[in-house]
């Protein structure tokens, strides 16, 4: 522990130590720890809350203590007049961590709130105003965008000026969700018409030969008989301009019926569609595919196809993220995603060694045959542990294959849990009884996260035994997009030093790996015959390695490649939503009807009153500034469909993407005066103030868009035959698997990676 900080705890116990600084705030929390809590804070959490304090990414294994790291920063910050959020994976974890720290927050005289989903908006706003406020990263992100539709400032609740952020399970909301939008709409006299669920009707006669998907862009497109079957149903032109509506929502079709799996990519919950998240593997309730692909998916199910209305606003978590002038954040598996978290954020990574060393075993990874293989080998290590009493966590890779195993271990007389889909708090009931002797509990991915599992139970009554019988046991059943999902498995044991292991199967054909063609690139080391139990070939793993850093790789460039389409709109969006705030909490007033319709400005003073009129441009100005908003969010959704075909000139379609949407930007925004006047004559029909109403949304509702960029992933066919530039245009931007071999200078030495993010963004102070 710092020898300052070790020194203030001495005197403190003294009564002699008073004041803001670090090492006094830092020492009154170390004794409200101890004194509210009955918690010895260690040094490894007090060197977490440190470099929490200096806006650092912190990793730290599971069990060892991030919660209370969090609190000294948070304290600190406080202390010096700052405000905190802490962020959360979940609105049960927010609860849980704000009520379980809250006495040390009193003794402190630091006041803690919490907000979660079902908090009322009419207390958001006191809530907000607290000094440490826990909440969701989604949640505080949809306060933001209610906001942006209120007419009246009293309505918002969310701060005007942010300061201080800490994300928990940061890699999470920070990498694997950044590019997840959040998005406000509102209904604005929309039905459904029927007409998809007719396509969905019509394309029943559609066979494999009529469609393909491409697994680099993830869209499906008609071959040539798909197209002629498609003018024969539908009797039209289906590549003309006047067919691209029609077009789009029959390959949304197909990829409902023939590529998107029910109990793998969604579930169908209580009459409704319900994602599933490609990282966690749980239900993600809220979050809706992005365009025609939900209504296709609802239709498959012969379920009521809901509107979403027209979006009125939107924010990507990334983006949200970085409307902190302060962030920090904490989780176990911040070392491997260390390049992205600097060249995105601007922030440093530090690796807190844990209190006591790791005894857990990690095994290497086994490769198997086949499914067939690996599900053997799977039901064979979890039944010998549980004959010996051994608690085991397995790790699948979706809810289908979760149920899929309960069902084996059922058949040979093994009891199970299963997580998948549930809520949050009952997940974390489950998990934290993981650690029992003899318990089975088969999970998705990352379910219970932010729970620890404890040898023997809650209670360790059974922690001997299970201690005995080598700890805690976990599976991991399949490889993942991303290595940190296989590592946060594996960190579920050996918590503070505990016994435990770990062990990691794949197979031959796993998705992901005939997805990357594993069979090409092992070439003669390609097994060509079954073969019973794991494979050895050393040069055959090390192309199953390779892919998963390829793999990491091609999320990577997505990641990069969403943001260079997105960037030109967070700068718009920055500058519509701080105008529009700006008029309604009376910082700005607008003076568009007396510069550009002063003759009919003077009329309603007259009627009206000149101080009620400035008040009502104020508001008409702002739900216009809705309107336009709406428009540009359309417009841009539009451009995004088509965009890479410039690649067939010889453009770069990013650069294109970025002057279109300015200009577009430019030149409605000039089209406002015109549009106020207008609204200024209607005024002028009404015989009372009253009466004039300003055109607002019937409702408005929040959801999460599954926004890959799918489309912007789209090249064209004959793209390679014209140009080159568009390979040319993102070699800066390559993935970290993709520059490996050019990352040395001639002397061997590695380079300091000077990319896209980091002239962009800079390094937060």
């Amino acid at each position: 522990m710092d020898k300052k900080i070790i020194e203030k705890i001495k005197s403190l116990s003294e009564g002699a130590c008073e004041g803001d600084s670090i090492e006094e705030v830092f020492a009154g929390c170390f004794k409200a720890a101890k004194k509210t809590l009955g918690i010895m804070p260690f040094d490894e959490q007090i060197a977490a809350a440190l470099a929490l304090s200096e806006g650092k990414m912190v990793q730290m294994q599971t069990g060892e203590g991030k919660t209370l790291a969090a609190v000294f920063a948070a304290c600190y910050a406080a202390a010096n007049g700052h405000s905190v959020h802490i962020l959360t994976f979940n609105d049960y974890l927010a609860e849980r961590d704000k009520n379980w720290m809250k006495p040390i927050y009193d003794e402190m005289g630091v006041s803690v709130g919490c907000v979660v989903e079902s908090t009322p908006r009419a207390e958001r706003r006191e809530l907000y105003k607290k000094q440490v406020v826990y909440t969701t990263a989604k949640e505080a992100g949809f306060d933001y965008l209610r906001d942006f539709v209120t007419l009246d400032a009293d309505d918002a609740v969310f701060p005007d000026t942010l300061d201080f952020a800490i994300f928990d399970e940061a890699d999470s909301i920070l990498i694997d969700e950044a590019r997840i939008p959040l998005v406000i709409a509102g209904d604005i006299e929309v039905s459904d018409s029927g007409e998809l669920r007719e396509i969905y009707a019509k394309i029943s006669g559609f066979g494999e030969e009529d469609s393909a998907f491409d697994e680099d862009s993830g869209n499906v497109y008609l071959t040539d008989s798909g197209a002629d079957k498609a003018e024969e149903i539908f009797g039209c032109d289906i590549y003309a301009e006047e067919s691209a509506e029609l077009l789009a929502r029959i390959t949304a079709c197909l990829k409902a019926r023939d590529i998107l799996k029910e109990n793998k990519d969604y579930i169908v919950k209580d009459g409704a569609v319900v994602l599933i998240d490609e990282f966690t593997g749980r239900a993600a309730p809220g979050r809706v595919f992005p365009g025609e692909l939900q209504p296709a998916v609802e239709a498959k199910h012969g379920l009521k196809i809901t509107s979403r209305g027209r979006i009125m606003g939107s924010i990507a978590l990334q983006y949200f993220a970085r409307l902190y002038p302060k962030l920090s954040g904490m989780t176990g598996t911040a070392e491997s995603a260390r390049e992205e978290f600097e060249k995105i954020y601007g922030i440093l990574t530090e690796v807190i060694p844990t209190r006591l060393p790791c005894a857990r075993e990690d095994h290497p990874l086994e490769l198997y045959f086949d499914k067939g293989e690996k599900r053997r080998a799977i039901i064979s290590a979890i039944k010998e542990a549980a004959d010996a009493k051994r608690p085991v966590l397995v790790g699948s890779e979706s809810i289908e294959e979760s149920e899929s195993i309960a069902e084996d271990l059922k058949a040979l007389g093994v009891k199970c849990e299963v997580l998948n889909a549930k809520n949050n708090a009952l997940e974390a009931a489950i998990i934290a009884k993981a650690g029992e002797s003899g318990a089975v509990t088969i999970s998705t991915n990352m379910a219970g996260r932010g729970v620890d599992i404890k040898l023997g139970g809650e209670d360790r009554a059974d922690r001997d035994i299970v201690t005995n019988a080598g700890g805690l046991l976990v599976l991991v059943t399949s490889m993942r997009e991303s290595s940190r999902i296989v590592q946060q498995l594996r960190g579920r044991a050996g918590r503070q030093g505990d016994v435990g292991e770990s062990r990691y199967f794949a197979a031959l054909d796993d998705e992901m790996i005939e997805k990357n063609d594993l069979k090409n690139l092992a070439g003669k080391h390609y097994p060509t015959e079954k073969t019973e139990g794991a494979l050895s070939d050393k040069a055959l793993l090390r192309e199953v390695e390779r892919i998963q850093r390829i793999s990491e790789g091609d999320s990577f460039d997505e990641r990069v490649n969403l943001m260079k389409y997105t960037l030109i709109g967070e700068k718009h969006r920055e500058v519509t939503f701080g105008k529009r705030r700006s008029l309604l909490d009376g910082s700005y007033n607008c003076e568009m009807w007396q510069k550009d319709a002063a003759g009919l400005y003077e009329k309603a003073a007259e009627r009206f009153g000149e101080k009620e009129i400035q008040q009502l441009e104020n508001k008409v100005l702002a739900a216009l500034l809705n309107e336009f908003w709406c428009d540009y969010l359309d417009y841009t959704t539009y451009l995004r469909e088509g965009i890479h075909l410039t690649q067939i000139a010889g453009r770069n379609p990013a650069e294109e993407y970025n002057i279109a949407c300015e200009e577009y930007y430019n030149s409605a925004a000039d089209s406002l005066p015109e549009r106020m006047t207008e609204k200024l004559e209607k005024l002028l029909t009404c015989e009372r103030l009253e009466d004039y109403k300003i055109d607002v949304p019937t409702r408005t509702y929040t959801y999460l868009l599954n926004d890959v960029g799918e489309e912007l992933k789209a090249k064209p066919v004959l793209v390679g035959v014209f140009s080159d530039s568009y390979e040319e245009s993102v070699k800066s931007l390559e993935s970290p698997e993709k520059t490996e071999e050019n990352s040395e200078n001639s002397d061997g030495e590695r380079t300091e990676k000077h990319g896209f993010f980091g002239k962009l963004f800079g390094r937060k102070k």
